[in-house]
């Protein structure tokens, strides 16, 4: 059922090390007035409308997998199928839009014709424009997500309930995957800066001395 979704998404997921691709993004419009409708938390925001997509889908499935499992008498296979395409909905969302409007970051992972893959980093040049407020939205939801799903799935290993395991480990892979490409994506926006950092210097360098010398 998830290939199913993934594939109808256009989304390819492969995790094996491969060399990377970097190329820049744009954040797009300057801030936008929050509506009524936005949460406090979110007032002071660049892209509040954003950040609430980025909580939405994942409080969506949530609460469809409370409900179902502790309140209200829904069948399992009603609880299944909304919660996991609440996830994959949400997992689509993080993965190509909140990351690139909230912090700069977007990933993708390419297969080659010779088989091998190749990951795909966009990332903003400049991080001075990233609002505080964006920025820990994104990572609080991004790494608080599978920390949520895992304490689900310890409490139904305990309980022995196959069918809600099986619901838990296909959260933990959705919310995972995101972390572990947005992970390699930071680690290499972090490579990428103290290369142009070291260039920077390099130049500096290099024109003091040609000054002094001249």
């Amino acid at each position: 059922l998830c290939s199913c979704i993934l594939r109808a998404m256009g989304d390819k997921l492969e995790f094996s090390q491969a060399p990377t691709t970097n190329v820049d993004i744009e954040m797009g419009n300057p801030a936008q007035p929050a509506p009524a409708f936005v949460p406090n938390a979110f007032k002071n925001a660049k892209h509040p409308i954003v950040c609430c997509f980025h909580f939405a889908f994942k409080i969506g499935a949530l609460g469809m997998y409370l409900l179902g499992r502790y309140i209200l008498p829904v069948s399992f296979v009603t609880t299944f199928i909304i919660t996991v395409l609440l996830l994959a909905f949400d997992f689509w969302t993080v993965k190509n839009v909140t990351g690139r409007k909230l912090v700069g970051l977007r990933w993708w992972n390419e297969v080659k014709e010779d088989g091998s893959s190749e990951w795909v980093f966009e990332s903003l040049e400049d991080q001075t424009s990233v609002n505080p407020v964006d920025k820990n939205a994104f990572w609080l939801g991004l790494y608080g997500w599978p920390v949520i799903w895992s304490s689900f799935l310890i409490l139904n290993v305990l309980s022995f309930d196959i069918n809600y395991i099986i619901l838990m480990c296909i959260a933990v892979v959705f919310s995972g995957s995101n972390v572990y490409g947005y992970f390699k994506c930071s680690k290499d926006q972090g490579q990428r800066m103290s290369e142009l950092q070291g260039r920077f210097a390099q130049s500096a360098v290099q024109a003091v001395a040609s000054r002094a010398l001249g």
